[in-house]
């Protein structure tokens, strides 16, 4: 089952979203609660099959009327599904928000730290550098110009 079938049975099963709080609830008026993942997750069951979807695809196709390659929180709360934190994205933007850092690493032969970033799958030498923070701070002000969303 394709997710815009499992958005649609799900509003056609009694689902609803408030886009102002982010909650979903079902039939009986319950709000849905986090899974393990952190993220809000619905339980459709139809024809002896259980179908899961994720709450931000759910919120986002209430609103759009059509779902999204991926969705992304801006403020990186997973179960934050305020219709004003969620944006559509690609795989790649999705890719960019992550909180670590991972543009840089300690290169052995040089005895320095190097920085590096991906853009259309494609690798950009920032530079090496004496310190770990020197090659963090490179990295990180290349994902403001590159990665911007």
């Amino acid at each position: 089952m394709t997710r815009e079938e499992r958005c649609k049975l799900a509003i056609e099963r009694g689902f609803t979203y408030d886009s102002e709080t982010g909650l979903i609830y079902n039939r009986y008026g319950k709000h849905t609660k986090s899974a393990s993942d952190g993220y809000i997750s619905i339980n459709i069951h139809f024809e002896k099959i259980n179908y899961k979807l994720k709450g931000h695809q759910f919120a986002w196709y209430w609103v759009n009327k059509k779902c999204a390659e991926q969705i992304d929180h801006i403020n990186g709360i997973r179960d934050d599904n305020r219709i004003l934190n969620l944006r559509s994205v690609t795989h790649q933007q999705n890719q960019w928000n992550r909180t670590k850092a991972k543009g840089y690493y300690f290169f052995k032969r040089d005895k320095k730290w190097k920085s590096k970033i991906y853009l259309n799958n494609k690798e950009i030498n920032l530079g090496t550098y004496n310190t770990e923070e020197e090659a963090r701070t490179a990295y990180l002000q290349a994902k403001e110009i590159y990665h911007k969303i």
